[in-house]
């Protein structure tokens, strides 16, 4: 089968947000592949991250480290990316090829998990630049893509997200991927409670504590690891965006520090699915970890422990 390719500078117009997310397969000994999933990068201080989630490099449950279905364990990934550099590629021309990725250096993950949480944190940040050979337009920084000056916009309860990914393999075109859309489940400056349970004081009790808010989406296997993005409506100061606007400020037009009814979008975070066996997946919600948590995993992160080891509690 030959490779889907498009040549550079088409009139075929892609969203950027599209271009950014990019389909990995996990794949075991021998180089069977395992499962699907999504990956995007993320820029640090000019260092950029693969992000995905930790079940997907580890093949378990990382809430209890059991693992998932009958499948083996992950021990690469093929990263499904862009490039230049790829068969009978002509002048001007990409494909997507694949690009493998070792998960281990001996018996250590090459992964980064968050500092406290570890693998309860369900994400993690691999070293690895994006290749020479991918086109500057391909697979973008997710959290690059929505720094323009307006995309500092409110992201409330009830607000739009889309969740940018490969449901059960599907891409389209040359190997771009679905936007699922959903919408913030709870108030997403709270952190969550998964497997609490509900007391008279209020809240959840007795769960693991989370950074992350709930998505409401109809999203599907091989969603993990997409980038998720919040998308804006209306009128919002960019310095203030959670501030009231005063509609009959004659001045108000004139403000560079106000949009006036238009759309911003923004990244919030990775998308990590529903956690089975538990009330969230009842609720039919999955979970959004938020952009500071994987800052602080490419930022402060410690190396992941080999989720098939015991280890020492």
């Amino acid at each position: 089968m030959k490779e889907s390719r498009i040549p550079v500078g088409a009139k075929r117009k892609t969203s950027p947000y599209s271009q950014s997310p990019f389909q990995v397969l996990t794949c075991g000994l021998g180089g069977g592949i395992l499962s699907s999933a999504t990956a995007f990068y993320f820029e640090l201080g000019g260092e950029w991250f693969l992000i995905t989630n930790w079940h997907v490099v580890s093949g378990r449950n990382f809430l209890t480290g059991e693992r998932l279905g009958k499948a083996g364990e992950p021990l690469s990934l093929v990263l499904k990316l862009a490039t230049y550099d790829w068969g009978e590629c002509k002048d001007g021309e990409f494909v997507i090829a694949p690009h493998n990725v070792a998960l281990y250096e001996g018996e250590n993950p090459i992964w980064l998990e968050h500092p406290t949480l570890g693998h309860q944190c369900d994400v993690v940040a691999i070293r690895t630049g994006r290749p020479k050979t991918c086109p500057k337009s391909m697979h973008n920084a997710a959290n690059l893509i929505s720094t323009r000056p307006n995309s500092n916009i409110p992201i409330r309860p009830g607000g739009d997200v889309f969740i940018i990914g490969f449901p059960t393999s599907i891409s389209v075109g040359f190997g771009l991927p679905l936007w699922k859309s959903g919408y913030i489940a709870s108030e997403p400056q709270y952190d969550v409670d998964i497997g609490g349970k509900s007391w008279e004081f209020g809240g959840m009790v007795d769960g693991t504590r989370i950074p992350a808010f709930f998505v409401d989406a109809q999203t599907r296997k091989g969603m993990s690891g997409s980038p998720v993005f919040a998308r804006y409506y209306g009128t919002w100061d960019m310095n203030e965006p959670y501030a009231a606007i005063d509609f009959d400020d004659p001045e108000l037009i004139d403000r560079d520090d106000v949009v006036l009814w238009s759309e911003g979008v923004r990244f919030v975070g990775c998308y990590s699915g529903r956690i089975a066996g538990t009330n969230v997946a009842e609720a039919g919600l999955g979970l959004c970890w938020r952009e500071e948590v994987i800052e602080t995993i490419c930022r402060k992160g410690k190396p992941g422990k080999n989720p098939h080891m015991r280890h020492p509690t």
